[in-house]
């Protein structure tokens, strides 16, 4: 074995050389391309080896190809005329691949091991002139074809009385030897009983026309040759003799073997193509298939509904009347299923609800999956027409029954938007605009739920897209006011703490509450930037109280939410906030609801930990109102839960909302939390709290929200009243 530095002497003596040189083993499998090989075909290096080089190859030359490699390794030499594809322009010109052993020991280059060597040169000029050559000659050939070659004559019965040069030459007979039946000696033994059996019908047809194969004295090689002979009389109509010629047809001959051979190929050729063709039409149909339909449930997609919508718009006849419907279904809290369980059964959970959403729909109207967890259906069944807000109804029972995902129940529901297509000016774009609207309306009154457009939806979709823009302006025009409500220990009668709460002072609404904007600050993003907002202005102000009001140890309330929690940068911009304000940071208390637990739980909790490590409180709001309050508090660090006001509002009247109070004081008790009664609007409401042991609460009873300078008089008074007791 020649190591391979000795392969690169190689390498460079053959990448010096104008032919395609490779190196190979004895089965063909190349081992090293030349860089003009690389250059010519536009195959890379790596994928020239082995049997890659064969793609370069035409593919009606690729079976040959191979034949002359298992011939080689027999007989030691290889030698084959194929064509090879030129890459700068895509033409396929004839090559002469020789390839033959390496002499001496195999070369070991970094692809393996050469065993042989050759290289394949341009031949594709000679190749086309011996065709133009052979289709010179073949023309010549038609045209002597009628020319008679060799000459004789013959007394009846093929008894020849005299023969010409040309077949003398031929033949290498004498006149002697070919007269009589001596002829007979230079055709080929296997056609002379043909050549005599045609004089037989010969006299009859007064025609004697046969094929037989004439030995060349040339060369010793039998020949086509076609005989033709016709009897020439006396008269009185007698046969003197035949006089006839036989006219070389070997070429004829070859040429329709070439002929049946190349038949043959075109008929492969021909199958080949049909089955290409039929493949294209399928890979078109599939193609087709897959640019209208989604893949992952099999309906439509957004583009087929669009333009099958458009074409029902375009077809309406009567602009009064509707022609079609258009259903828009949102899936609720998919993103939850996504979170939770992984978009694996996010995927599976779309697919049912598209198979139960097929089982609704007639095959008149058209269901399509718009994108995420959207759905859209357009009715044009007429049956069905007027019936829209029915079949809402039909869906939202057909998605009552639970999905069964990773051993995991869940229950999935639409909202769902309605429009029937009754004005003049409907687009397609503006039916499904419309048609979100709707879906919207419907889900802001709960999910699984449907609800019909109407121009007032409009109206308040404009009013909330026009409030949303000022609501991106709010904070650089400083329009947001912080207001205060107080929280007082009852046994002391004195305020404790503060719950900061944001309105916004709106250039033309006035002053507004949360309830108005919150949702859109959540869905817009802007919560985050609000909440850093609030907290930053609500540790100024209880800054300015506790250095006013130092007896006082006052304590902030602020809400956060479940989108600021997820900001990875949420817990240093809360550091950050309380140190510019020189804030004790066990002052602040955060305020969350259950809601923040259903998005990665894991991942809250997480940075819920990480702000009680700074010495920061968590207060679970609304406590009480979901299921899984009590799990909350096993698997959370919680230090306050606040008694929701719902249950404060049955207080004491209601048996059950006091036992509820009592339950939730006693467990806040036993657990070492802190526990606020929200809410408070009557004596009758704190006398029952104080009953219960419930020390802190807030309400309008006690305070209602204020803005600071209004808090500041209460504390002035609380701090006065601390003053005169010590």
């Amino acid at each position: 074995m020649i190591d391979e530095p000795a392969g690169d002497g190689f390498r460079d003596i053959a990448t010096g050389l104008p032919q395609l040189v490779f190196g190979c083993r004895a089965s063909g499998e190349r081992t090293w391309p030349s860089p003009q090989w690389v250059v010519f075909t536009g195959l890379h290096e790596t994928e020239s080896l082995g049997l890659g080089w064969l793609t370069a190859i035409h593919p009606d030359d690729r079976p040959a190809t191979m034949e002359a490699w298992t011939r080689a390794s027999a007989m030691g030499d290889y030698l084959v005329e194929h064509r090879i594809r030129r890459v700068a322009d895509g033409s396929y010109r004839w090559h002469q691949t020789r390839a033959a052993p390496l002499p001496g020991a195999p070369v070991m280059l970094p692809n393996g091991v050469v065993d042989w060597v050759g290289s394949s040169a341009d031949v594709d000029d000679l190749y086309r002139l011996r065709q133009r050559t052979a289709e010179a000659e073949q023309h010549l050939r038609t045209l002597m074809e009628g020319v008679p070659q060799l000459i004789w004559r013959s007394r009846d019965m093929g008894h020849w009385k005299w023969a010409s040069p040309q077949w003398l030459d031929f033949t290498g007979q004498t006149r002697d030897e070919a007269c009589g039946l001596g002829w007979l000696d230079a055709v080929h033994p296997g056609d002379r009983e043909a050549a005599m059996t045609a004089w037989d019908s010969a006299r009859p047809r007064d025609l004697l026309d046969v094929e037989f194969r004439v030995r060349r004295a040339a060369d010793g090689r039998y020949l086509w040759h076609r005989t033709r002979s016709r009897p020439v009389r006396n008269g009185q109509g007698g046969i003197v003799e035949w006089l006839g010629t036989t006219t070389d047809v070997q070429d004829l001959k070859e040429s329709h073997r070439r002929q049946e051979v190349l038949l043959t190929q075109l008929q492969d050729q021909a199958r080949v193509l049909e089955g290409e063709i039929r493949e294209r039409a399928r890979i078109e149909a599939r193609l087709l298939h897959a640019a209208l339909h989604d893949d992952l449930t099999g309906l439509r997609n957004r583009t087929f509904f669009m333009d099958r919508l458009r074409l029902a718009l375009g077809q309406q006849q009567d602009k009064a009347r509707p022609c079609c419907a258009v259903l828009f279904l949102d899936l609720d809290r998919f993103k939850l299923v996504n979170d939770s369980l992984g978009h694996e059964a996010g995927d599976r959970l779309l697919t049912e609800v598209g198979r139960r959403l097929s089982a609704c729909v007639s095959s008149r109207n058209t269901l399509a999956r718009f994108g995420g967890d959207e759905f859209a259906l357009l009715v044009e069944d007429p049956d069905e027409l007027g019936g829209a807000a029915a079949l809402a109804e039909r869906i939202i029972r057909a998605m009552q029954q639970p999905v069964w995902l990773e051993q995991q129940e869940v229950f999935a529901s639409f909202s769902i938007g309605v429009v029937q297509t009754t004005t003049t000016a409907s687009t397609a774009e503006a039916v499904m605009r419309d048609a979100d609207i709707a879906m919207y309306h419907a889900k802001r009154q709960g999910s699984g739920g449907y609800a019909v457009f109407s121009d007032t939806m409009r109206e308040s979709a404009v009013e909330a897209l026009e409030l949303r823009t000022d609501l991106r302006n709010a904070i650089p025009r400083d329009e947001f006011r912080l207001h205060y409500q107080p929280i007082y220990d009852t046994a002391a009668g004195l305020i404790v703490g503060v719950e900061a709460l944001v309105r916004w002072q709106h250039p033309r609404r006035g002053l507004m509450s949360p309830a108005a904007f919150i949702a859109i600050a959540e869905d817009s993003g802007l919560i985050r930037e609000i909440g850093r907002h609030v907290l930053r202005k609500a540790s100024d102000q209880l800054r300015e109280w506790t250095d006013n009001f130092p007896s006082l140890n006052l304590y902030l309330n602020v809400n956060t939410s479940g989108a600021e929690l997820s900001d990875p940068a949420y817990v240093t911009n809360l550091q950050e906030t309380l140190s510019a304000a020189r804030l004790d940071f066990r002052r602040l208390q955060l305020e969350v609801t259950e809601s923040i637990f259903l998005h990665r739980p894991a991942v809250v909790g997480e940075v819920l930990a990480s702000i009680r490590a700074l010495g920061i409180r968590v207060a679970l709001d609304d406590f009480g109102t979901g299921y899984s309050s009590l799990g909350y508090l096993d698997r959370y660090q919680i230090d306050t839960v606040k008694i929701d006001r719902s249950f404060v509002a049955g207080l004491p009247s209601r048996p059950h909302a006091a036992a509820i109070v009592k339950a939730i004081v006693e467990l806040g008790r036993t657990m070492g939390l802190g526990v606020v009664a929200e809410g408070v609007e009557d004596h009758l409401q704190l006398r029952a709290l104080q009953d219960v042991g419930c020390g802190l609460v807030q309400g309008y009873l006690l305070g209602r929200p204020a803005p600071a300078d209004d808090i500041t008089v209460l504390l002035a008074r609380n701090e006065a009243r601390i003053r005169l007791t010590t």
